[in-house]
């Protein structure tokens, strides 16, 4: 047992060359699992093919009444899942050991509730549309958020700069309302053809970050939104509001949903182009990058919940995208 302890530790560490503490691990019919503080690891018995999920990246997990466990994770489109065979339910048990040590990591999530399986699992966070939140007035139809990524739209109008571009994505999003059944759908399709058409206009050596972050209200409360900065980057924070918004007030109706955009510095030998946000409102804090970075979290206040519904960015780093969802606790 002691061996194998010791062979688990040097996996995940990489003999010693990576700064990360083993937890534990599930032997199971077709996989060794194995947790540290940093990360999940799945390797395949029969292929002895390694996948490391670092806990920030993974949305949610389920364990299933099939005595199997999914894993879901964020994507570059969206949220995909794996599932594993735990096999015995002691088995079971010693993976819900595991997990319940890394309560609030799992896709930054945090939550003012005394229930440890949903705050650890995030499992409400599957299936939303088929949920009945406060404030959404129709049924959502189906849909993942980040689905949209990677696909092309032309845009009807021509775009002549910067602030024309979020100009016509303004004035489309604030006639979206949860009255329509694909008010989820749209929002996304919306943000996405932001960073994409952003994409278009900033090609080449003038290419600069972008990141987008969508809020969804779905806890049946007003949301006071009460501040966004920039704290780096190379532009102000624009706020694209859908119909449910209070613009003098700064009040997201429940319902409502609220997309931020901003860009970047030019890169350059002195300066990475970098773009951090900060977004304060009196349901939650959250910090928001254009890479993926520990520092990327949604922390709920007092009475409510929020959870990552997407976190996507760009393989060459150029963008970032995410959406939460805010709930009453």
């Amino acid at each position: 047992m002691m061996k194998e302890v010791l062979k688990h530790k040097k996996i995940v560490t990489a003999s010693e060359s990576v700064d990360d503490v083993y937890i534990g691990h599930v032997n199971t019919p077709t996989h060794l699992m194995i947790a540290s503080e940093q990360c999940l690891w799945t390797i395949d018995r029969h292929t002895r093919q390694p996948l490391c999920l670092s806990w920030d990246e993974i949305s949610h997990i389920i364990m299933r009444k099939d005595s199997s466990v999914q894993v879901s994770v964020f994507s570059q489109t969206g949220v995909r899942s794996f599932v594993y065979k735990v096999g015995t339910m002691s088995n079971f048990v010693d993976f819900y050991h595991i997990l319940t040590m890394q309560v609030g990591k799992v896709g930054k999530f945090s939550s003012n509730t005394s229930n440890l399986e949903r705050s650890m699992l995030n499992y409400d966070l599957e299936n939303i549309s088929e949920q009945n939140l406060p404030g959404i007035k129709a049924k959502q139809k189906a849909h993942v958020f980040g689905s949209f990524n990677g696909r092309w739209k032309s845009l009807k109008a021509v775009t002549k700069d910067d602030i024309d571009l979020i100009e016509q994505c303004f004035e489309r999003v604030k006639h979206l309302e949860s009255e329509s059944t694909t008010f989820f759908k749209s929002l996304d399709e919306e943000t996405w053809m932001l960073v994409k058409s952003w994409g278009q206009v900033h090609s080449g050596l003038s290419s600069r970050r972008c990141l987008a972050a969508g809020i969804i209200n779905g806890s049946g409360h007003d949301i006071q939104i009460k501040s966004s900065i920039l704290v780096e980057g190379g532009s102000p924070c624009y706020s694209i509001p859908s119909k449910e918004f209070d613009q003098e007030q700064g009040v997201l109706h429940p319902g409502g949903a609220i997309i931020f955009f901003c860009w970047g510095a030019l890169p350059s030998l002195t300066q990475s182009g970098n773009i951090f946000m900060h977004i304060e409102t009196n349901a939650f804090v959250s910090d928001f990058s254009a890479r993926k970075s520990k520092e990327t979290i949604a922390m709920a206040l007092p009475g409510f919940q929020v959870g990552f519904l997407e976190k996507s960015y760009d393989e060459k780093k150029w963008w970032a995208k995410y959406w939460i969802l805010v709930r009453k606790a």
